[in-house]
């Protein structure tokens, strides 16, 4: 049974320990209700939810895309970014972008001195060492060129499209890039979190993009690897609606479609041993992952660190903690989000917090194990 005594619990003694002072928490039972725990700050609190804009909207809306056909796995990026004249131009695909395995070694913060036309251009002529598929490099930049495709699909930005396709119709109407200055639903800056005091930019940073390599090419567009804003029940009703194989009740209280239908298995299963994925793979790969993912989908042409769906993070315990199924599905952010969310009890729990404020910690060794508590206290009580 949910308990929620114990999830205040773990959020005060967060507090008491320093990783954050102000945090909301949202879970999604099996039976569809949903609770919210807040801790120091209002429940509709706006933060910068960082890295889960890889998936909230951009990869959901590229799987969407996928499943209506206007998208594929083997789609060459070249199609439609030209522009990129990397090695293995020809070889590089959707599917790598979707999978992280693309070997970019280079830290998108060290290009943040750069012009936004600079970052670009470092990304289209970077020089790889192993083909496409080879390994798995969990980074910003194919989220970057993710976007980058959407938005030349669609002739729209990933404001417009989050809105059209996930914002509108959810009823997330605190949720998008630029909070304080877009026509639709701006969000007075005393109603978002701060997110860092930062040395950078020399300045509080609150309701502007965190990550400073997307708050450069904001100047060109919404980047899909971060600067989204969210809520906590903004987010409960996004991920609800992907656990729901893309439906959702409206206002009205009537049954929509947001998502093709196979969108869930698309997110819950390892993307390396879909039956498709082998042309996207080198013979004889492995890679140097994150290798803590359990259960019968780590098993693969690659190591268990390869471990991931296409868009989402799969079964990786050191945030999802050791409660939850193979199938688990999620993501985490920098700034001190993330989502857990599990088909196979039809549950989840999100968190977002001020993890990064005043000033950012050396990893995310400290929120990572607050993630895994906070989701074995709750998928252990179901």
């Amino acid at each position: 049974m949910y308990d929620e005594n114990a999830i205040r619990a773990l959020l005060q003694r967060a507090q008491t320990e320093g990783i954050f002072n102000k945090a909301v928490a949202g879970f999604i039972l099996p039976d569809g209700s949903t609770r919210i725990v807040t801790h120091n700050t209002p429940a509709d609190t706006v933060f910068d939810i960082a890295s889960l804009t890889k998936v909230c909207p951009t990869s959901t809306l590229a799987l969407c895309y996928i499943l209506e056909g206007k998208l594929g796995l083997d789609t060459k990026v070249a199609d439609y970014i030209p522009e990129m004249q990397t090695n293995y131009r020809d070889d590089i695909r959707v599917f790598h972008l979707l999978t992280h395995s693309l070997d970019y070694r280079v830290p998108m913060k060290t290009l943040r001195t750069l012009p936004p036309e600079g970052i670009l251009d470092a990304l289209f002529t970077y020089k790889f060492s192993k083909a496409p598929g080879a390994d798995f490099n969990y980074g910003n930049p194919a989220s970057v060129l993710l976007g980058m495709i959407l938005q030349r699909i669609a002739g729209k930005d990933l404001q417009q499209q989050g809105r059209e396709r996930f914002f509108e119709p959810l009823g997330m109407t605190r949720s998008g890039w630029d909070p304080l200055t877009r026509e639709w639903n701006p969000i007075p800056k005393e109603e978002i979190s701060p997110t860092e005091i930062c040395e950078f930019r020399g300045r509080e940073i609150c309701g502007e993009i965190h990550d400073e390599s997307a708050w450069v090419l904001r100047k060109l567009f919404p980047v899909g690897s971060a600067g989204m804003f969210s809520c906590v029940p903004d987010l409960l009703k996004f991920v609800k609606m992907v656990l729901n194989d893309g439906t959702a009740v409206n206002a009205a209280g009537e049954e929509i479609r947001v998502a093709p239908a196979g969108i869930l298995e698309m997110v819950s299963r390892n993307a390396f041993t879909r039956e498709d994925a082998a042309p996207f793979i080198p013979a004889g790969s492995s890679n140097a992952g994150d290798s803590d993912a359990t259960g019968p989908n780590a098993a693969g042409p690659l190591s268990a660190g390869a471990c991931t769906a296409l868009g989402w993070e799969l079964a990786q315990s050191k945030f999802m903690g050791s409660r939850v199924s193979p199938r688990t599905f999620g993501k985490t952010g920098f700034t001190g989000a993330s989502i857990v969310a599990d088909p196979v009890a039809g549950a989840a729990a999100i968190l977002l917090s001020n993890f990064t404020y005043p000033h950012r910690e050396p990893n995310a060794d400290r929120i990572h194990a607050f993630r895994a508590a906070l989701a074995d206290a709750f998928f252990s009580a179901l």
